[in-house]
């Protein structure tokens, strides 16, 4: 599955999320549970498209300088029609 991930940050800065423009939404992302990562957010479920996003780090007080990242989502692949066996 394809995810958004970032370096985990440092316990000093306390980012409880992080903002997502330019996903459909403008979704919070959260911290990722396992430490691996800052945030891993699932972009499974988005529809094909060229994406521009700024992300940013929040904690209590403020939120950091948005970092970009553009990707693009494939159109999903081609399912074969009339499936069958020729001798």
């Amino acid at each position: 599955m394809p995810y958004i991930v970032c370096d985990p940050p440092a316990a000093s800065e306390q980012i409880k999320y992080y903002t997502m423009v330019g996903l459909p939404g403008n979704p919070r992302g959260t911290l990722d549970p396992t430490g691996q990562y800052g945030v891993r957010h699932d972009i499974t479920s988005l529809p094909p498209g060229k994406y521009e996003l700024m992300c940013s780090a929040c904690n209590d007080w403020a939120c950091s300088l948005p970092s970009p990242l553009s990707f693009t989502v494939p159109e999903k692949a081609f399912v074969p029609a009339n499936l069958r066996l020729v001798f």
